[in-house]
């Protein structure tokens, strides 16, 4: 089905192009790759010997399907790579049935599209090592545009999500004013994640209230003026003592996905490179890593950030806006919040690891971190409900003690 959209999107999307001398890193190894129900079937009922040959244990029905999108899963093989892909690393599924057989995943990634009614919203995922480059080196920030274009059902995957009109002008509204303090340049990045959890604990704190629509709006309004004008406090966590927690928690946080995610055999290979490196920057007992922790990031990280921390923000930025629907439902308000402080957090653990492994940081060095980090976290859902129990269990999601993570 072919439609013409009326589409919110970054400036950088019409710019994206798969680039395989650019790429880094596979887009088809290493996580788990639906297929939908009619590429299933075709694959199944193909008669070309190669494809035949694969498919015998290629593929299998995915048990936690939701819709015939999912149905099916591509069996990795024992190098944790799609089996279609063959000793030159291209695609069998192009090279003998053509590009129109490929399966939605492989027609979408990076590319995340959302159908709001009669509206359009898409992005790039930061996963794909092109799309991270392409979106997060610019030093003017991300900016969004409106366009007209046709978009084919029948070719991407395109999410619906389950909201009224209401809770999805409040998402909106919400998701907007988040990324404008983002992007407030004159004020430190960690102090803008800061604001936006003070901005957020006065609209919903950290209960939920999705059956209260118009008093959230009506808070929205209100606070909505002061926050994007940066005319608040701003809550700070430089105390030696708050960052000494930092380090504790987020050593505690990433170590959990190595016994609550995915096994190490679904990391991405380049996280895997830039985890060693961390690690042996940390080696040591924990007390003394907490002072080194911080003379590292003074030393080795900061001078990078004062530059570049525009890196960071983009990423953030092109985060809250490709999940910002899904996150910002109203009974979901305050856990996105902690997902988002979270991640900000292990960003910054990882790039003092491989600062100080590498006596300093660099474009080549931050952008392998984010590409292959948010290949190997974002979307794992059974580790982030093991790192909200967490910070449950260690009365973290309260705002005051959510901050010492960032």
């Amino acid at each position: 089905m072919n439609k013409k959209f009326k589409i919110l999107q970054p400036k950088y999307y019409s710019k994206f192009k798969c680039n395989p001398i650019k790429c880094h890193e596979s887009c088809c190894e290493r996580w788990k790759i639906i297929i939908d129900k009619s590429t299933y079937e075709k694959y199944i009922q193909s008669e070309n010997k190669i494809i035949k040959e694969i498919v015998k244990t290629g593929l299998s029905i995915n048990e936690e399907s939701i819709n015939d999108d999912d149905f099916a899963i591509i069996n990795l093989n024992n190098e944790m790579a799609c089996p279609f892909l063959n000793q030159e690393n291209l695609c069998e599924i192009f090279i003998n049935i053509g590009e129109s057989n490929l399966s939605k995943t492989c027609k979408s990634y990076p590319r995340a599209i959302i159908l709001l009614e009669d509206e359009i919203e898409r992005g790039l995922e930061m996963s794909c090592s092109v799309a991270s480059e392409l979106a997060l080196l610019n030093e003017n920030g991300i900016k969004f545009e409106y366009i007209m274009d046709t978009v084919n059902f029948n070719d991407m995957y395109v999410v619906t999500p389950s909201i009224d009109l209401k809770e999805k002008e409040i998402i909106k509204e919400i998701r907007t004013i988040v990324i404008d303090i983002l992007q407030m340049k004159t004020i430190r990045l960690s102090e803008r994640v800061a604001i936006i959890g003070d901005f957020l604990n006065q609209v919903v704190g950290s209960n939920n209230f999705s059956n209260r629509t118009e008093e959230i709006l009506s808070r929205i309004k209100k606070l909505k003026a002061p926050f994007k004008e940066g005319k608040v406090g701003i809550q700070k966590s430089d105390n030696k003592d708050q960052n000494k927690q930092s380090f504790h928690h987020l050593n505690n946080i990433l170590s959990m996905k190595f016994n609550k995610g995915d096994s190490i055999s679904f990391f991405s290979k380049r996280y895997i490179e830039c985890l060693m490196e961390v690690l042996d920057a940390f080696e040591g007992e924990e007390n003394e890593l907490n002072k080194r922790y911080n003379r590292n990031y003074e030393k080795n990280l900061k001078p990078y950030l004062d530059k570049k921390s525009y890196i960071l923000e983009n990423f953030l930025v092109n985060y809250v806006f490709i999940y910002g629907i899904e996150l910002f439902k109203l009974g979901n308000i305050w856990t996105s919040y902690l997902k988002l402080c979270v991640i900000y957090g292990l960003l910054k653990f990882n790039l003092i690891g491989l600062a100080t492994y590498h006596k300093e940081m660099n474009d080549d060095l931050a952008l392998k971190l984010i590409q292959s980090l948010s290949k190997t976290i974002i979307q794992d859902k059974k580790y982030w409900q093991s790192v909200i129990k967490y910070l449950e269990e260690e009365r973290l999601d309260e705002y005051n003690k959510l901050i010492t993570l960032i």
